[in-house]
């Protein structure tokens, strides 16, 4: 399948495992098909929030419950694949044989990513610092666009893209793997660039798509290269292939992410 082969070079592509054979229930006779299934960690314990997403729909797609459960109803018949991703984890595409007017069941195993975010130190002694010290400081005297928790309980956002959408000079498209691409304009001119991410001011490789609305409680948005802080680019890695050692390359766009507080509950 050429979608499959696709979904591979990208990820991990990853069997689907199935709560013994994928068992089918009778319905009323229908062209589509029902999903029924739970998101598990590798030793089996149930993931809540993980986004499971029909690969190359924008609309079919559904997040896990607090018991790591998701339905998936009005499916195509026939070979599908479906998209998993929540932060923490890889990734993975998983293959299912569904037929017409049947309701399946299957439970989707995702393997920790290697990455680790940025941690939140935390002390039982008062501190006169704030974990988003940095946040509001950067929002009282520089330029960008500045999403606080208030606002994003206010959208009706999914993911970290999703939240991105309404600010002026982002370009959200479709990506691989069922996640979405980011794209910003520099200035007024036409380039588009990637921004770099920064979790709590630390870079990271992943996507915007790696966070739920839920684990965000604050964004920084920088579009152009004029508007990134100088301790952002200062951040950056050295050594950059074809610069002289020592220097930095600066990012020509940026998106800070703030984590929710560990000291509260979500």
């Amino acid at each position: 399948m050429r979608s499959v082969a696709r979904a591979a070079a990208y990820g991990t592509l990853v069997s689907l495992v199935l709560t013994g054979a994928i068992r089918a229930q009778d319905t009323t006779a229908s062209a589509v098909a029902t999903l029924i299934g739970t998101v598990t960690d590798i030793a089996g314990a149930p993931l809540p929030g993980a986004e499971v997403t029909l690969l190359g729909s924008s609309t079919v797609r559904a997040l896990t419950s607090d018991s790591g459960t998701f339905r998936l109803g009005g499916l195509p018949t026939g070979s599908v694949v479906l998209s998993v991703r929540r932060l923490g984890f890889e990734p993975a595409t998983f293959t299912a044989q569904l037929r017409a007017g049947k309701v399946h069941r299957a439970t989707l195993a995702l393997t920790p990513s290697a990455q680790s975010l940025p941690t939140v130190a935390v002390s039982d002694t008062i501190q006169k610092s704030h974990w988003l010290d940095q946040f509001e400081s950067r929002r009282s005297s520089q330029r960008g666009t500045f999403i606080t928790r208030a606002d994003i309980e206010r959208k009706s956002a999914r993911n970290g893209s999703d939240l991105l959408r309404t600010v002026p000079g982002v370009r959200i498209t479709p990506g691989n793997l069922g996640s979405s691409d980011v794209q910003m304009t520099r200035a007024a001119g036409t380039a588009k660039c990637t921004p770099q991410i920064f979790v709590h001011g630390v870079p990271y490789s992943g996507t915007m798509d790696d966070f739920t609305a839920d684990d965000i409680e604050a964004l920084e948005v920088y579009v152009g290269i004029s508007e990134v802080p100088a301790e952002l680019s200062r951040s950056m890695p050295t050594n950059i292939a074809g610069r002289p050692r020592g220097t930095m390359a600066p990012p020509c766009a940026a998106v800070v992410v703030w984590t929710r507080d560990p000291r509260k509950k979500p």
